[in-house]
């Protein structure tokens, strides 16, 4: 029988003699002999000897088919159907079938193709298909589990292309498919659960498109990909969990584009990528989250361009080649720890890019991303975010503001700069009323303060024309007091003149204005002085002019320098 020993090695390697000496009920035995990589035995193991004769009698009969622990070589519906003249995709019933620790040998071919197994459990379980082709196109089995657990394939090409499974279990569990092409396309899972955990594929391309899965789980965890194409495109899994945790895809071109994801949870986490383009254009993750959490991308590309994504986590990633996040439609993104060294772009160039959330949370950008204030909606994009602070809001208008500046889009850095001042005067604020006594008294003072002249004023000295335009208006509400007071309450502090009596104007409006607008910049020509409590107005007039002259400067050398 065979054992475990021939499972510890991926591929292949196998030497097979038939000696004429009677095992069990057959007449013939297979010494068959497993080899490391090193071309050392490591196992041997005697078999008896069906023939595919055997077998097509037994077929023709309708009888059981258990053929567990046998050495069987060249079988072939193929074959079969030409030497009982049946149509060449005519199905041939398979009955009562069972094939585990089965060794299937071949010259050129094992063909199982149109086969319709009629058993309510069906198993290849630790069976070996040598080297060469194994087709089991358009097969067809029943309800019931079908287990083709820990087999291992040789060389050749495998095909399982239309096969249709019913509603039982699957199981490719730590199955080995060789280095040959394997073929899922087009093959319908049904209803049970799917799994192909541990599972090796070699060097080929492994295609499963147009496959469909229904409501069972599916898994791939800890399966192992070679350095050929991974082609999931169009696949359509149905609501089970869908797992594809710690997987090694190896080097090579990985393909979910088109994918409908179903109703679960699809987990990538942990995973590993190679070399090679990562696209999963116009996948639907729309009806259940998707997470990416700790994937390491490798290098080459990866394309999320017009998916569909409710949910979307990518955090502790380190985002080391171009990556492309504009979805068609996300309600979330989540991007909190991750690492940027290339380019990560979201902005909109020709179509829709509809982000609602976008959480950048401890994000650290040593590359580009490419994000635009106001087409991104990137307001929205932090304040939608249900769960982060206020001071983890401000620290990623924070990582916005640095990160425009790089990209030289100076607009844009304004526009986070002042949501993360914003926020972040919002979330000492909050956190001062938390501490109460003193420190909640002077809260609110000292936050209205900062959010008139720091934030109404100059908008945090980004909008220089904010500036002077305040400016102006100071002058004109100063001269208002000065043009009051002298005229309605002259005891408490008038504007007084050094010049004759003739030239004197105190007291008429525009004078007001001139008087206020020498003193807000400091000019003191002497033709006009304060009297009474005038001068502690004049003072603190003075006072601020030099303040915002002083900001005006700072807002407008800023926009000029840029």
């Amino acid at each position: 029988m065979l054992e475990s020993p021939l499972h510890e090695h991926n591929l292949l390697q196998v030497t097979v003699e038939i000696v004429d000496k009677p095992l069990l009920n057959a007449s013939k035995t297979a010494i068959v002999s497993f080899f490391d990589d090193n071309d050392k035995r490591v196992s041997i193991f005697k078999l008896p000897v069906i023939t595919k004769e055997d077998i097509y009698q037994l077929i023709d009969d309708k009888q059981a088919l258990q053929l567990g622990g046998a050495y069987i070589k060249d079988f072939s519906l193929n074959e079969y159907r030409k030497l009982r003249n049946l149509d060449t995709e005519a199905p041939v019933e398979l009955y009562g079938f069972s094939a585990k620790k089965t060794f299937f040998d071949c010259e050129m071919e094992t063909d199982f193709s149109h086969a319709q197994f009629m058993a309510e459990k069906t198993s290849f379980e630790a069976s070996v298909f040598a080297n060469g082709f194994c087709n089991f196109f358009s097969a067809h089995f029943s309800q019931g589990p079908v287990s083709f657990k820990k087999v291992k394939f040789g060389s050749g090409s495998i095909s399982f292309q239309s096969v249709r499974f019913g509603d039982g279990n699957i199981s490719f569990n730590n199955t080995s498919f060789g280095n040959g092409n394997v073929s899922f396309i087009d093959t319908d899972f049904g209803n049970g659960n799917v799994d192909f955990k541990n599972s090796y594929f070699g060097k080929g391309t492994v295609d499963f498109k147009f496959a469909k899965f229904a409501s069972g789980d599916i898994s791939f965890e800890r399966s192992v990909f070679g350095e050929g194409r991974k082609d999931f495109k169009n696949v359509e899994f149905g609501g089970g969990k869908i797992d594809f945790k710690r997987i090694d895809f190896n080097d090579g071109d990985v393909c979910f584009e088109g994918v409908e994801f179903g109703d679960g949870k699809v987990n990538f986490r942990a995973s590993v990528f190679g070399k090679g383009k990562k696209t999963f254009e116009l996948a639907d993750f729309e009806k259940g989250e998707a997470q990416f959490d700790l994937v390491d991308f490798g290098t080459g590309s990866i394309s999320f361009n017009q998916a569909s994504v409710m949910q979307i986590s990518f955090k502790g990633c380190h985002l080391d080649c171009y990556t492309d996040l504009r979805f068609a439609n996300c309600q979330s993104v989540d991007l909190s720890n991750t690492v940027l060294r290339d380019i990560l772009n979201v902005k909109p160039e020709g179509e829709k890019v509809v982000i609602k959330e976008m959480i950048l949370t401890d994000m650290r950008i040593l590359g580009r991303l490419f994000i635009n204030w106001r087409e991104n909606n990137v307001f929205d994009l932090i304040y939608n975010q249900q769960k982060t602070s206020r001071f983890q809001k401000a620290e990623q208008f924070r990582i916005l503001k640095e990160n425009f500046r790089n990209n030289g889009q100076y607009d844009d850095e304004d526009d986070a700069y002042l949501e993360f001042k914003r926020c972040e005067a919002k979330a000492r604020l909050v956190r001062a009323l938390e501490r109460k006594g003193q420190h909640a008294l002077l809260a609110y003072p000292e936050y209205y303060f900062q959010k008139y002249v720091f934030d109404y004023v100059g908008r945090y000295a980004t909008a220089p024309m904010r500036v002077l335009t305040n400016a102006g208006l100071a002058v004109f509400v100063y001269a208002l007091i000065y043009y009051f007071l002298d005229n309605f309450f002259p005891h408490i502090g008038s504007v007084a003149s050094t010049l004759p009596a003739e030239l004197n104007n105190s007291g008429h409006f525009w004078n007001s204005v001139y008087y206020s607008a020498i003193t807000f910049c400091t000019v003191g020509y002497g033709d006009y002085f304060a009297l009474g409590w005038v001068k502690l107005i004049a003072a603190f007039e003075g006072f601020s002019g030099i303040f915002l002259m002083s900001y005006f400067t700072v807002a407008f050398v800023r926009k000029i320098l840029r």
